[in-house]
């Protein structure tokens, strides 16, 4: 028997009929096929998603633990250069210098006075 028959005075027959019909003529939304692919698409776009932010989460990590052992190398390669410029300040590095330039100690230090303060004259 087709969904569009019905027994002549039958009502539950007629009205089983018209629910068939109408419900072929259904509107998209109420349609559960629809529904169904909306939800299915609506799952598949949540999971790619997903793994894009889960993916973006884990390179950011990758850079900052890069960024980190940078640092972590910077700051032992500052504290290297910090001692290398103590020891260089200390007096035994400077007499060394001196004496590699070929400078003699002052031994005494003459101071000129000017008697009248006027620098140039005409």
């Amino acid at each position: 028997m087709n969904a569009m028959s019905y027994v002549r005075n039958n009502p539950a027959s007629f009205a089983s009929a018209k629910a068939a019909a109408a419900a072929a003529h259904a509107p998209w939304y109420k349609d559960v096929r629809v529904l169904n692919s909306l939800l299915l698409a609506g799952m598949a776009s949540f999971f790619v998603g997903y793994l894009v932010y889960n993916n973006q989460v884990a390179a950011k990590g990758f850079t900052a633990r890069t960024m980190e052992k940078r640092i972590a190398e910077l700051e032992g390669r500052r504290q290297k250069l910090d001692l290398e410029a103590v020891a260089d300040q200390s007096m035994e590095a400077i007499d060394a210098k001196i004496k590699g330039l070929g400078l003699v100690p002052v031994a005494a230090v003459g101071y000129v006075s000017g008697g009248s303060g006027v620098v140039a004259v005409k």
